[in-house]
């Protein structure tokens, strides 16, 4: 329609002139004079412009109605710009600054106007790419901003009323807990009646006064065992305390001369309560396993991480052997239902993994099933490796302790993978050699975490006791076949392990500590060989003194770092930490290097109540209350130090 506007005075022209030239033509013909045909010229363009300025005119109303139109609905635009409740705001694309918004926008942050200045609309629009729809808080408001990236233009919905029903539904999620009262068994065995009421009394006390103060509902189960049932809202202010009625229970134990502690799994959603509950308790097994006294929180669905609380008490091994014969009977079971059994340790694995490999090669062979101990010969660590050079001395050594490379080659469909001295998949020696496995049975004496083989048949872990070796020679007593003696070797190199991680015996032992180790004697176990496998070459003691003298001291606290680009193994590191908390007015110690393998490594020891673990699960490692260890990679031992006395610092 346009451009036959556009065309049409041409259009007039040719067609008076094509109507002229006919008249002329016809003129002729009739032999008309000449006056007339200028006359008749005349006529025509009398009519030629009678039509264009009609042509004009029309084509000029048309403009202005259409003008008038486009002004009628650009103020009405603008007068719903300007009066609907949604604030609209152009920027400028090059350096963000407001160039025009309405006034809704001027209502919104009359009262803060730092929100409009270009680095505050750039932060928007930049958090809105990365992360979709955000919410602005504006004067007690929440305000939904979405973004026009062409017209560069944002809009700012009010959207409080519905973060404040969000926030709602997430405050008053319900929360289902299970406390657990530590060492209750202990604490009231073999005591009289009126003593057991005593603390029965003392429990119920305090865990009322968790009622109260909390204003949650509790419910008894059993004279150890209690429900909470509350909602998020007062979980979150719980978790804000940091669950400081957990110390006050311990100290209030301790005062009285009870061994007791708490240990709490929590849990909350949206909906399922029989899944909110069933997480509830895996989280409180969970937390007993990590040693106790402490808190774990998990939502329930499958992507969230726990939440851990306390953990500052040392984990006390149960006196009752019940679990302990219990394991040996399940272990059994599940080894006689397999064709061939394999037992694999950490990455880099100590004296204490292989001492447990071992005993664990023993206990599948007395139950006339062939087992093999893996090993990877690019992780060996010197006195590990000396050891397995006396294995591979005895006459069956080399048909049941293997390299990797062969172990995925006598692997079956019905094998069975034991796991040692870890429970982290992600420090496993080999993680595809332990995913080819659907047959897990975990052995271990560090804390679990999360990161835990999901298809384990069986688990045994005790963070109270001194070693995994210690664990597995525990369960290999209870074999009803006794005939069958450890080798020289094989028994010392299980009590090397526990000798490694008890430090010769002066820490974290227990009377069943002993009691292993004396069965290990008792099948031939020699203090001569264990001194020859463990010895420190003069080289290695000089690294380790390297560590030690450019060591500092913070409040009680060791810490030494290896020297600007210089690479040790793990038994350096680890012996470095030994000796620094060996010495006069020292709680803790770390050693911070660089490690062989390209990253830096941190070992952590400690005695008393000082909890190391906690302190290397932020670095991304863990271990045992006393003794833990880290992997940090891309940084320097410099900055790793400075980060750990930043967490020192919190503590």
């Amino acid at each position: 329609m346009k451009r036959f506007e556009k065309f049409l005075p041409f259009a007039i022209i040719i067609f008076i002139t094509v109507v002229y030239l006919c008249e002329v033509l016809i003129l002729r013909l009739a032999e008309f004079q000449q006056t007339e045909i200028v006359l008749l010229l005349v006529v025509n363009l009398i009519v030629a412009a009678i039509l264009l300025a009609r042509a004009r005119i029309t084509t000029a109303k048309k403009l202005d109605t259409i003008r008038a139109l486009n002004d009628s609905a650009e103020n009405s635009l603008n007068a719903t710009l300007d009066t609907m409740p949604i604030g609209v705001l152009r920027y400028s694309a090059q350096d963000y600054t407001p160039e025009w918004f309405n006034p809704y926008v001027d209502i919104i942050f009359s009262n803060d106007e730092d929100k409009l200045q270009a680095d505050k609309i750039k932060e928007i629009v930049q958090d809105i790419d990365d992360k979709g729809t955000q919410y602005l808080s504006v004067n007690q408001k929440k305000y939904a901003v979405k973004i026009d990236h062409q017209k560069k233009l944002l809009y700012f919905v009010d959207a409080t009323s519905e973060v404040v029903a969000k926030t709602i539904t997430r405050e008053s999620r319900p929360v289902i807990g299970v406390i657990s009262v530590d060492n209750y068994d202990d604490a009231t065995d073999l005591i009289s009646d009126s003593s057991r009421t005593v603390i029965n009394n003392f429990i119920a006390t305090n865990i009322d006064a968790i009622s109260s103060k909390y204003n949650v509902y509790i419910s008894r189960y059993s004279a150890s065992r209690y429900y909470i049932y509350t909602n998020y809202l007062t979980l979150k202010k719980i978790m804000d305390d940091k669950f400081e009625f957990l110390t006050a229970f311990r100290e209030d134990a301790t005062k009285k001369k009870f061994s007791l502690t708490l240990s709490i799994g929590l849990s909350y959603g949206l909906e399922n309560f029989s899944k909110i509950g069933k997480t509830a308790l895996d989280n409180l097994e969970l937390a007993l396993v990590r040693g106790g006294d402490q808190v774990v929180i998990k939502e329930n669905i499958n992507t969230a991480k726990p939440i851990y609380f306390g953990g500052n008490s040392a984990s006390h091994i149960q006196k009752s052997r019940t679990r302990a014969r219990a394991i040996a009977t399940a272990l059994r079971t599940i080894v006689l239902e397999s064709e061939n059994v394999f037992v694999m340790g950490h990455q880099f694995p100590d004296m204490d993994a292989l001492g447990a490999g071992v005993a664990t090669k023993i206990f599948a062979n007395m139950n006339g099933k062939e087992a093999f101990i893996v090993y990877d010969e690019k992780q060996l660590l010197p006195d590990v490796s000396r050891a397995i050079a006396k294995l591979n001395e005895s006459k069956d050594g080399f048909s049941h302790i293997i390299r990797m490379d062969t172990a995925r080659e006598l692997k079956k469909s019905n094998s069975l993978l034991i796991m040692v001295d870890h429970s982290k998949t992600s420090r496993t020696m080999d993680y595809d050699f332990y995913k080819s496995f659907e047959k897990v049975v975990v052995i271990d004496h560090h804390r679990r975490d999360e990161d835990f083989p999901k298809n384990a048949l069986l688990t045994y872990i005790e963070s109270g006791a001194s070693s995994a070796s210690e664990l597995v020679v525990e369960v290999l007593q209870y074999q009803n076949d006794q005939t069958q003696k450890m080798s020289k070797v094989e028994a010392s190199i299980a009590l090397a392990g526990i000798s490694v991680d008890t430090q010769k015996f002066s820490k974290g032992t227990t009377a069943r500590t002993f009691e292993a180790a004396s069965y290990l004697r008792s099948q031939g176990a020699d203090n001569n060989l264990i001194k020859k496998i463990l010895a420190t070459d003069f080289d290695k003691y000089k690294k380790i003194n390297e560590i030690v003298l450019n060591a500092e001291v913070y409040d009680r606290i060791a810490i030494g770092v290896g020297p600007y680009r210089k690479m040790y193994d793990n038994i350096t590191i680890a012996k470095a930490a030994d000796t620094l908390l060996n010495m006069a007015g020292i709680d803790a110690s770390f050693t911070i290097v660089n490690h062989d393998n390209g990253y830096v490594a941190i070992s952590a020891r400690a005695s008393g109540d000082f909890n190391v673990q906690l302190i290397m699960e932020k670095f991304g490692g863990g271990g045992h209350f006393n003794n833990a260890a880290a992997q940090v990679y891309e940084k320097t031992p410099t900055e790793v130090k400075a980060e750990l006395l930043a967490i020192l610092n919190q503590q």
